[in-house]
């Protein structure tokens, strides 16, 4: 079942890695800035944050993905 779905999501949606790597990399840059300088409960910042670490995750999920082809 899950070779089923990731053929037809592969057929839906044919990422380009060297984009995905740009990603990773933006977003990895924009992580460690957040955290070097909390704002702690400030809106703002949570949400640049929760952007950053899921940008991050897709982004190496997608990698991931690309390898295993």
């Amino acid at each position: 079942m899950s070779r089923t779905v990731r053929e037809t999501l592969a057929e839906a949606y044919d990422p380009d890695p060297q984009a995905m790597v740009i990603v990773a990399m933006g977003s990895s840059f924009l992580l460690f800035s957040l955290l070097s300088y909390p704002a702690g409960s400030n809106p703002y910042y949570l949400f640049g944050l929760v952007v950053a670490v899921l940008s991050l995750v897709v982004s190496v999920v997608v990698l991931a993905v690309e390898t295993r082809r």
